[in-house]
C-alpha cells in the first residue's frame, strides 16, 4: 500500500471540522447534553491521543500545565471540572456560536500537513476573540486525519510589553 498524501482540500476540511467541533461542544453543553462524552469523542476522532502522541499547547494554559500531552489534560482544557487541572474553566463551553479561520498557510509533506492560521471565535454573548494557531495533521493508519500538534496563542500586542 502506497503512502497517502495530503492535498489542500484535506487541510481545509480538517480545519473546518475543528472549527465546527468547537461550536458543537458548546451547543451540547448549552442544551444540557453529555458534553464530556462529546469532548472525549472529538479528541478520539480528531486528535491522535488514543494511538500515538499529541503535542498540545492550549491558548490559556500556563505554568506546569502549559502543555497537555495526555487526553485527560486535553479534555480538562476543553470542558474543565478536573481537579488535576484546577485552572481549567472549560474553554469550549463558553459557548462559542461561530468559529472560523483565516490567513491560512500550510506545507504539505506526504501524510503530514503543517498549518498556521488565525482562528476567530464568537461567543453567545457577542464577544469576539482570535488566536494564532499552528497544527500538524497526519493521515493515520486507519486513513483518518488526526491532529498530532496543536499550538495556540493570543496575538502579540506590542503596547502590552513593558520595558
Amino acid at each position: 500500500m502506497g503512502q497517502k498524501h495530503f492535498n489542500e482540500q484535506m487541510v481545509i476540511d480538517t480545519l473546518q471540522l475543528w472549527c465546527d467541533n468547537v461550536v458543537l461542544i458548546g451547543e451540547i453543553y448549552a442544551e444540557g447534553g453529555d458534553y464530556q462524552s462529546a469532548a472525549e469523542k472529538v479528541l478520539s476522532q480528531n486528535y491522535d491521543y488514543d494511538n500515538g502522541k499529541v503535542l498540545f499547547k492550549p491558548t490559556l494554559a500556563f505554568g506546569p500545565q502549559t502543555f497537555r500531552p495526555t487526553k485527560e489534560g486535553a479534555v480538562s482544557y476543553f470542558i474543565g471540572g478536573n481537579s488535576n487541572f484546577p485552572n481549567d474553566k472549560g474553554f469550549k463551553l463558553k459557548p462559542w456560536v461561530k468559529v472560523w479561520y483565516n490567513k491560512l498557510d500550510y506545507i504539505l509533506h506526504g501524510d503530514v500537513a503543517m498549518v498556521q492560521c488565525n482562528v476567530h471565535l464568537i461567543g453567545a454573548d457577542d464577544s469576539h476573540i482570535f488566536v494564532n494557531k499552528s497544527f500538524v495533521f497526519k493521515i493515520c493508519d486507519d486513513d483518518k486525519i488526526r491532529i498530532i500538534l496543536h499550538q495556540s496563542s493570543l496575538p502579540y500586542l506590542p503596547e502590552a510589553v513593558t520595558q
